[in-house]
């Protein structure tokens, strides 16, 4: 071993020169050549290069299959998504009869958002495994939310299976994913599909009743969530308390958990949920001693620290948050307790500290290094150092070329730092090359609203990705926003309701009270604005929303 490391050390010396130069697909000793030289690379930490590599191995003309889908699963994991696409397209063509290669075309064109090419070769995937159909999209499943493309991975699947031929839990994970991309038509005919199948499917009636709680189908989502109770009565005995959740029937919701403490089965669970009840509705005392009780039994006890901690940043003792964080942190609490320390460290103006320690996080997780970048890019613009994060990401493609999320931030990033039409430019250019997605066509839609551009096309835009994902609260807002924009707050209002009912977002708070505001229902907008400040009292956006309506200046 000793003596391997050694001359794989003498070949790093030799190649260095040449590990950054595109060179000829290789053949035989070559090939092993590139494949060492990639290894090294990896142990360095060098992804890029280690990906180059790799791909110029797996493109020797008689490499082994083995080799090709190495290549393939090193491109993916040092998110090197435009070279894993190569090895991909490489991978079906020498192997048109694997389900494995496929499965990573697939996979690889979700990353891209292509989902077209996604659901051909998921289509191909699930043909070519063997499975039955209902198995092999389970399975899928889970690796296709992987790739940070939710509504993606709910058309790709759905366009690579026939619902006639799944069983009622393929029908219920398909349904699932439909619901989380927010299509609630989709979401209920599967729901409804499942219970035709399987009556007694638990999953599939509390599936049907989280999306009649979307759809304000109070009766009907509650007699589903009892349905399931019924069928599966440890498995979800929390149904009925989720969709008065949903439904905001809070009170209710709060006196059905209260009884479930009585359960002994049940009770822990009850007293969890109603401590994250009330620090979702803002009711500071009840949250901080119930998460404090959770805190000394022991029970949750990461949890619990994590939200004392979001109590006092919430209520201005960063000093005391800023600890609990810490305390996290040092237990491994992983990126959200990072993140959060660092946010407050920006806020106290200990900038180096602050990103020494996310960079502290990719460190000890070298796989969250694609997010500990966006984490500090997203910190950056939120302190006014929209510059600096356009100079982080401008770097960070360096590493990671036609990385998705990492250009898409950079375009955030570029309208932050006051350099619209660079934005809008770098928005356009992504949507061609990803003309399937709608959270694109809803993020150029909604800059150009934002910024009284084309306002005609960006409601195009922002209808056209409504119609793939109809009732995505973000894009409700976005619809609501930019009739405003042109003068329709009348239009507005219902896009705004709807959004907020479904996501309760400060931002969209903020915008369903300025339009309430504009109409002459100041009483509302309050109303609206104080319900959603209980919940985030250190929303910029909406302090400065109500500041401006509530305290004009002169």
């Amino acid at each position: 071993m000793r003596m391997r490391c050694r001359i794989l050390a003498v070949v790093a010396v030799l190649l260095a020169a040449c590990a950054a130069t595109p060179a000829p697909p290789p053949s035989g000793t070559d090939a092993n050549a590139a494949t060492v030289v990639a290894e090294i690379a990896l142990e360095r930490g060098d992804c890029r290069a280690a990906a180059e590599h790799y791909a110029r191995a797996a493109a020797a003309p008689r490499a082994p299959e083995a080799t090709v889908s190495r290549a393939f699963q090193v491109a993916i994991d040092c998110q090197q998504f435009p070279v894993a696409e190569r090895i991909a397209q490489l991978w079906r063509k020498r192997s048109p009869a694997s389900a494995e290669a496929a499965r990573g075309a697939g996979l690889v064109a979700l990353r891209l958002g292509r989902n077209g090419d996604a659901a051909q070769a998921l289509r191909d995937a699930i043909r070519l495994s063997g499975d039955e159909p209902g198995k092999a999209l389970i399975e899928l499943s889970q690796a296709a939310l992987a790739t940070a493309n939710d509504f993606g991975a709910y058309a790709a699947l759905r366009a690579a299976v026939d619902i006639d031929g799944l069983d009622a839990p393929a029908l219920v994970v398909l349904g699932s994913l439909a619901l989380d991309s927010y299509v609630f038509r989709d979401a209920r005919a599967l729901a409804e599909a499942a219970i035709e199948r399987d009556p007694e499917s638990a999953a599939a009636q509390v599936l049907l009743s989280r999306v009649l709680a979307g759809t304000d189908d109070a009766a009907g989502a509650l007699a589903a969530a009892n349905a399931a109770r019924t069928l599966d009565p440890a498995g979800a005995v929390f149904a009925p308390a989720e969709t008065l959740i949903a439904l905001d029937r809070i009170e209710e919701a709060r006196s059905e958990l209260q009884r479930l403490l009585e359960d002994d089965d049940a009770a822990p669970e009850a007293e969890r949920r109603l401590a994250l009840l009330a620090f979702r509705e803002g009711d500071v005392e009840e949250a901080a001693g119930r998460f404090s009780q959770r805190l000394r039994t022991g029970d949750g006890a990461g949890e619990a620290l994590y939200y004392l901690g979001a109590l006092a940043e919430r209520h201005g003792n960063d000093r005391a948050a800023l600890e609990m964080y810490q305390r996290l942190v040092q237990a491994g609490g992983g990126m959200l307790a990072s993140r959060r320390a660092a946010e407050i460290l920006m806020k106290q103006g200990r900038r180096e500290e602050a990103l020494g320690l996310l960079d502290a996080q990719a460190q000890r997780d070298p796989q969250a290094a694609v997010d500990v970048l966006l984490a500090k890019s997203s910190m950056l613009i939120g302190h006014d150092a929209a510059a600096d994060a356009v100079a982080l990401l401008d770097a960070a493609l360096e590493r990671y070329p036609g990385h998705p999320g990492i250009e898409y931030q950079r375009a955030l990033a570029l309208e932050g730092a006051g350099r619209v039409q660079e934005s809008i430019d770098s928005f356009e250019a992504i949507l061609k090359r990803r003309p399937e997605d709608p959270a694109l066509m809803n993020a150029l839609g909604y800059t150009l609203a934002e910024h009284h551009r084309s306002l005609a096309r960006a409601s195009g835009l922002i209808d056209e990705a409504l119609a793939r994902t109809p009732d995505n609260p973000a894009y409700l807002d976005s619809q609501g926003w930019v009739r405003y924009r042109r003068g329709a707050p009348a239009e507005a209002l219902a896009p705004l309701t709807r959004a907020y009912r479904l996501s309760r977002d400060t931002e969209i708070a903020a915008h369903w009270g300025e339009v309430l505001w504009s109409l002459g229902r100041e009483s509302e907008a309050r109303t609206v604005w104080a319900r959603a400040l209980a919940r985030e009292p250190g929303s910029a956006l909406l302090k400065a929303t109500i500041n401006r309506h509530l305290m004009p200046g002169p």
